[in-house]
């Protein structure tokens, strides 16, 4: 009984040990644990195959060069990007995720680091990385993001993923937006309503009459299809 104790308290610090591998940190501000192989697809229907990640400040594509290095990817034609069985949007000068789509357009998620979250906490979560001046300074200055390939620690692969669990993990806030005709609505009632050509009370009736649920990819649909159809 004792050794099978044992063997379940060490199978359950394995599993705790991964998830907690599996979050972004202050060291690893992505959206995957690591690069991962994808095809970045343009408009002119060529493909670019690599390994891909998405910063979550800025929405950023990054990718693994053959040297090794995090480089920031060239968007030009960009219209989205295929990971395993995940697919994005480039939208706005940004990479987000697909969550539901229709022929009218498409839902879509964006997830961002907030890193005020640490910085309030600055202390309480004990020494890391981001408790650093420098790297507060980097992590808020705009002009730094070119220098440091989004505000990176380094921009070389093997120490940015040797240092991914020596800081603290990184919340993450999450949105969902509609994408029509290229542009970005967020996915709320008031928004919405401000569309032009939306008619306020006939749209109030129909979110009751269809009950949806903004939080709801599925119903956000049947809100693009209503758009589309005026």
């Amino acid at each position: 009984m004792k050794k099978l104790l044992l063997l379940l308290v060490g199978l359950l610090s394995v599993v705790g040990m991964s998830a907690q591998n599996d979050e972004p940190t202050a060291n690893w501000p992505y959206l995957y644990p690591d690069f991962m192989e994808g095809e970045l697809l343009r408009s002119n229907k060529n493909s670019n195959k690599a390994r891909f990640n998405i910063h979550l400040n800025l929405s950023a594509l990054h990718y693994v060069d053959k040297n090794g290095k995090i480089k920031e990817a060239d968007t030009w034609g960009v219209i989205g990007l295929i990971i395993g069985e995940d697919r994005f949007r480039f939208v706005e000068g940004k990479m987000l995720k697909v969550m539901a789509e229709s022929k009218g357009g498409s839902v879509v998620k964006e997830s961002r680091a907030n890193y005020h979250a640490i910085v309030k906490n600055d202390g309480a979560m004990g020494t890391t990385a981001l408790n650093s001046t420098t790297t507060k300074t980097f992590l808020y200055n705009e002009n730094a993001i070119n220098q440091y390939n989004g505000y990176l620690l380094t921009d070389d692969y093997k120490e940015l993923h040797a240092m991914k669990d020596q800081s603290e993990r990184l919340p993450v806030n999450s949105s969902l937006y509609l994408v029509i005709e290229h542009r970005l609505v967020p996915a709320n009632k008031k928004s919405v309503a401000a569309l032009e050509g939306i008619n306020k009370k006939e749209f109030s009736a129909f979110l009751k009459t269809e009950k949806i649920q903004w939080n709801d990819p599925e119903d956000l649909v049947k809100v693009i299809d209503y758009i589309t159809a005026k």
